[in-house]
């Protein structure tokens, strides 16, 4: 009876953590883009285990966050490209091949045929599968 009335005393006062020492610079990586600085290292190991927590949760919400509105400018990224193919196709660019091609050219960027058009995807900032777009353009 004394063991059971512990055990529930202790479960009721025992919390659960999901933070880890070993992969808090992954996530500050994944969040922000770049590991810790030596300030984060410093307040990371003088913080208790609640406040660990709770620099953990608010790591995982920015990464959430940052991964959004990345999601959205690559949206925004791509529909403008298209409507840039589209005004250099109304320009004289026979068709979007071409008009592709210009738009590499002008904006001064080497086709990217040794990464299959991912390089290109990446300079633009739109999402890499997309990158058939550059391919089918002959520039990849």
């Amino acid at each position: 009876m004394l063991l059971n009335s512990w055990e529930k005393t202790m479960t009721k006062n025992t919390k659960k953590y999901s933070y880890s020492d070993n992969l808090v610079s992954d996530l500050h990586k994944d969040a922000w883009g770049s590991r810790p600085s030596q300030i984060f290292w410093l307040n990371w190991e003088k913080a208790d285990q609640d406040t660990k927590q709770t620099i953990w949760d608010n790591l995982i919400d920015d990464m959430v966050r940052n991964d959004a509105e990345e999601i959205k400018a690559k949206k925004e990224n791509a529909s403008n490209l298209a409507k840039r193919i589209k005004e250099v196709c109304k320009l004289g660019a026979n068709n979007y091949r071409t008009a592709v091609r210009w738009i590499i050219e002008a904006d001064e960027l080497e086709p990217d045929l040794h990464y299959q058009g991912d390089h290109l995807a990446w300079e633009y900032n739109i999402d890499y599968k997309h990158k058939k777009l550059f391919q089918l353009a002959g520039v990849a």
